[in-house]
């Protein structure tokens, strides 16, 4: 489908693997320029040929996402026409296990980054009209789990944030988020990643304490793929979602009330 992306600058941040990888991919696809930021530097020297642009930093910080931005603005010239802000890490880690650090780890990554890339270019991209933020949020951010709690309070924020953004920059720059449900990536299937976390908590082999994760949250459509998230993404970046600002589209697969 042809959304109107061509020739568009678009920014990706944690954009090496999983979600933010299929979204600099379809971007890309749709005629889009895109500039991809990551700390992986391995993974950006292999992949970033498929890009206008890529560069390597630690987005847990301001000094790295303002690396991140002049690197982004020498590629392009200018600010971005969509910024995906796409940065998450989770520790299944219970309440009582999560110390300071994770909880300061978490709300750095989680919501800061978002924070400091929107309050770098908003005023900027907000000078024409057309510009579009998404937000990558979580399921989490409106259904309360016991784990991960750090990663689902900063996400929570991200909807704070997504909100008044929106209601502040329209109708130049309309901002969204998402809100995926659990997404087969890197996330979940590193070493050490959800998976191995979620067998070490119920005692089970990875298979099987998949299994009953999925089961205990009634998740009936399963594990989903990155490029379904990328998908939603590309749709509220596009033309065809003019209309659309403000919102946390549930892209997650799960099942809860009315709400």
């Amino acid at each position: 489908m042809d959304y109107g992306l061509s020739g568009k600058r678009v920014l990706v941040t944690a954009g090496a693997h999983g979600i933010g990888e299929a979204c600099a991919d379809l971007f890309s696809k749709e005629g889009a320029r895109v500039f991809v930021v990551d700390v992986d530097a391995a993974a950006i020297a292999e992949k970033r040929n498929r890009w206008a642009g890529a560069s390597v930093a630690d987005l847990a910080s301001s000094d790295g996402v303002s690396k991140a931005i002049e690197a982004m603005q020498v590629c392009f010239g200018s600010v971005p026409d969509v910024v995906v802000n796409n940065v998450g890490v989770a520790d299944q880690q219970s309440f009582v296990n999560l110390s300071d650090e994770l909880w300061q780890r978490s709300h750095e990554l989680n919501l800061m980054a978002c924070v400091r890339f929107c309050r770098s270019l908003l005023p900027e991209m907000s000078k024409k009209p057309g510009g579009s933020i998404i937000n990558v949020s979580s399921d989490l951010a409106k259904q309360p789990e016991p784990m991960p709690m750090e990663y689902g309070v900063a996400k929570a924020g991200l909807l704070y944030v997504t909100k008044a953004l929106a209601k502040e920059y329209a109708p130049n720059v309309r901002v969204n988020a998402v809100c995926p449900g659990p997404i087969w990536t890197r996330l979940w299937s590193r070493p050490g990643g959800v998976v191995d976390q979620l067998a070490v908590q119920y005692g089970l082999d990875r298979d099987a304490a998949l299994a009953k994760y999925l089961e205990d949250r009634y998740l009936p459509l399963g594990m989903g793929e990155a490029d379904d998230v990328a998908q939603a993404i590309v749709f509220l970046a596009s033309s065809s979602a003019k209309r659309i600002t403000g919102v946390a589209l549930d892209v997650g697969g799960t099942v809860r009330g009315i709400l």
